[in-house]
């Protein structure tokens, strides 16, 4: 595979799978912006209410002309949720530390086991197993892994039955959910890896190839949107991208293309309709950082999380103002018909609907005693609600706000 293509789909793999393990070619901006977070959330929580009162208040009100004037937060409202319940991720007679886990769903995922320590490039004669779950955690079976005794080890899956494994020379690939596995050089993966992190038929951000049948070069200036070919998409986004630009490409469920681009202090999103039509560019919201999808691709949202925070959903190729966020809101994500889930600053999450924050209590130790760590959140494809924090995963499973909370570890 060539080597800017390779940086790219670990890029484009986390920026769509959220994963905990970081590997090169991560945009540099998702860093930028955990590190302002981790600095704010330092601050003496009376010296961050002077700053809100004084000069940060006075930029609130001088930026507020894309917001609609805000109206008087409600009193949050508690959720009834029971309490949380806690599984514990192992496999009898399995050498070594949960090194990752990563669900597809609320009842199927993967886990990797390692003797070695985690991003350990030089890591030597090492034991790694991966197990699989469909029941939600309550047990997990160990598949047929070949051997990987050195360099770091990475898990990209695609459902309850597709999983990549990614080492240092080659990918392992199972489709049958680990019972069986074919081995792919690094230089020759499968098709199937960028099925891993995009649609059916294999979109990604690459080097075109210069014509139909040549292999597209090992390195180019220029990136394209190309198929598993290396030809490129009849239509390309308006803009001119570099293989060190801090751009995502994300193939919607709803049949929509979707490109972000993090340049000179500014986000800016193209959207292209029906798999690679005409591309259009959004307008742009100052400050904005993330977009952010329900699980059926429906709702398009942007998100800033620097005060002042907001949220913008797209209607009609337009970014329209949101429900307000609580002021410590760290991270958002679409969990679909208008509801959002938010991770707190200083510990917590909760839901945002129809202009209420829905606090989830059972939740607010289990997200706090790690000051170096803020959650994150997402949604997964069926809808289940993941919340990262240090080496703790908690899935969200349910509807609307009355979920089942489980801690996994």
């Amino acid at each position: 595979m060539p080597d800017t293509a390779i940086e790219q789909l670990f890029a484009e793999f986390e920026a769509t799978a959220r994963e905990t393990f970081r590997p090169p070619g991560v945009p540099a901006a998702q860093r930028r912006v955990r590190d302002r977070r981790r600095h704010r959330r330092g601050l003496l929580a009376g010296v961050a209410a002077l700053l809100l009162a004084g000069s940060a208040g006075g930029y609130a009100a001088a930026h507020r002309g894309d917001r609609p004037t805000p109206t008087p937060t409600p009193t949050p409202t508690v959720s009834p949720s029971p309490e949380l319940t806690e599984r514990k991720v192992a496999v009898p007679g399995v050498p070594g530390r949960l090194a990752d886990l990563r669900f597809v769903s609320g009842t199927s995922g993967w886990a990797l086991f390692d003797t070695c320590e985690p991003f350990d490039a030089g890591a030597r004669d090492c034991r790694r197993t991966v197990a699989r779950t469909t029941d939600g955690g309550r047990s997990w079976r160990r598949t047929a892994l070949p051997d990987v005794p050195t360099g770091v080890v990475q898990l990209m899956p695609v459902d309850h039955q597709h999983l990549t494994v990614a080492t240092v020379d080659r990918f392992l690939v199972t489709e049958d959910g680990g019972f069986s596995w074919t081995t792919h050089p690094r230089t020759a993966p499968p098709d199937s890896i960028w099925l891993t992190v995009n649609a059916p038929d294999g979109p990604h951000l690459g080097c075109a190839s210069p014509k139909e049948g040549a292999p597209p070069p090992a390195t180019c200036d220029v990136l394209k949107i190309v198929l598993l070919d290396g030809i490129p998409l009849a239509h390309q986004p308006p803009v001119t991208l570099h293989p060190r630009d801090e751009a995502a490409f994300f193939p919607g469920l709803d049949g929509r293309y979707w490109l972000t681009l993090a340049r000179n202090d500014q986000f800016t999103v193209f959207t292209s309709d029906y798999g690679g039509g005409p591309w259009r560019k959004l307008p742009s919201v100052p400050g904005a950082h993330r977009l952010t999808f329900s699980p059926d691709g429906v709702e398009a949202w942007l998100v800033r999380t620097e005060r002042p925070n907001g949220v913008w959903r797209l209607v009609d190729d337009r970014w329209q103002p949101g429900p307000l966020l609580p002021d410590d809101t760290a991270e958002v994500a679409a969990v679909g018909a208008g509801l959002l889930v938010v991770t707190s600053t200083y510990g917590g999450a909760g839901f945002v609907t129809d202009g209420r924050h829905v606090d989830l209590p059972v939740l607010r130790d289990a997200l706090r005693g790690q000051p170096d760590d803020t959650a994150s959140v997402a949604t997964l494809p069926d809808g289940t609600v993941q919340i990262l924090y240090g080496e703790t995963q908690i899935l969200g499973i349910g509807q609307g706000v009355d979920r089942q909370w489980i801690r996994y570890s």
